[in-house]
């Protein structure tokens, strides 16, 4: 049996499309926070969807409902989030489950602490169970997450351009990102999951298409806003400096941090060759990614995911 959480987030929903185009055949078992009764918008993506489907209801924060959610379960994909992952990992030794694949985050690659320090202590101990042979673990590291009104990320950032004229930049917008489309990373955890030889005991980055610099971004959503959005530069130095100052007058009402400008030098890309060799994965171009979401915010589509359409 597979158990799965985050099934109703933003990549679990392309993962779930992804096993109903398949029609995965074996027993699934989904972890659910809520009831039917309670949140039947999160039930409505399985309507019709023909899987062999059980639900585990409850909370992932306690230990004991996952230790009983977790009786006679084969394979473990958990999206839902790296905080849950260790005592999800315990948990799962203790039941006897054979492979795991957790997706986690290129977050713990920061040379910044505050971005880093946290996921780098839950990995590291996770990988020294897999060392000691106790568990088969694949772990998956997303880049920034995008692709619908569902992200919390390049969503805003589309709002925000849309809605203003002038963009302030820290720095020169020179900083490489490799956003990752949400229905690629859903595709994955299906490829990874069917290639059990392949990506046995394997860790896996999973960004974008290619590296881009920042201010290309922006150019490009404006460009699909159809926006004449003017870009403020603010020269870095100025920018930390400012940073500080706002931090000093606002204390903990304070929206951003000055490590979080600092970290806007940071190139946040990754290659991802080793999951196109292992399994074939092949992400969209961020182009036609961000084209989608622009489309999709400028019909005043918001986070509803009740319609998605099985092909």
């Amino acid at each position: 049996m597979l158990y799965v959480t985050g099934i109703t987030g933003h990549s679990g929903k392309w993962f779930l499309n992804r096993l109903v185009t398949e029609k995965y055949a074996g027993k699934i078992r989904f972890v659910m926070r809520n009831t039917k009764e309670i949140a039947p918008e999160k039930y409505a993506v399985f309507e019709n969807c023909k899987l062999n489907i059980e639900f585990a209801v409850g909370d992932l924060a306690d230990e004991n409902f996952m230790k009983k959610s977790l009786d006679g379960i084969d394979t473990i994909i958990h999206i839902s989030g790296i905080n849950f992952s260790p005592k999800l990992i315990d948990a799962a030794i203790e039941n006897k489950v054979k492979r795991a694949i957790v997706v986690h985050t290129t977050g713990r690659f920061s040379q910044y602490k505050s971005a880093s320090d946290e996921y780098i202590k839950i990995e590291d101990g996770i990988l020294s169970l897999r060392d000691q042979g106790k568990i088969d673990i694949t772990i998956l590291r997303p880049t920034m997450i995008y692709g619908s009104s569902g992200d919390r990320n390049m969503y805003r950032l589309v709002g925000y351009l849309h809605k203003h004229k002038f963009f302030p930049m820290f720095g020169d917008g020179s900083n490489l990102m490799q956003p990752v489309h949400a229905s690629d990373l859903g595709y994955a955890y299906y490829d990874v999951l069917m290639q059990p030889e392949t990506t046995r005991n394997k860790d896996y980055n999973l960004s974008g298409k290619e590296p881009i610099p920042y201010i290309q971004i922006i150019e490009m959503i404006s460009k699909y806003l159809k926006r004449n959005n003017i870009i403020v530069r603010i020269p870095m130095g100025l920018s930390i400096f400012a940073a500080k100052i706002y931090n000093v007058v606002f204390g903990k009402r304070a929206i951003i941090s000055v490590e979080q400008v600092m970290r806007m030098k940071e190139d946040k890309a990754f290659d991802h060759q080793a999951a196109r060799l292992d399994f074939g994965y092949e992400p969209i171009p961020f182009a036609a990614g961000i084209k989608g979401e622009v489309n999709e915010y400028m019909q005043g589509v918001r986070v509803d995911f009740s319609n998605v359409t099985y092909q």
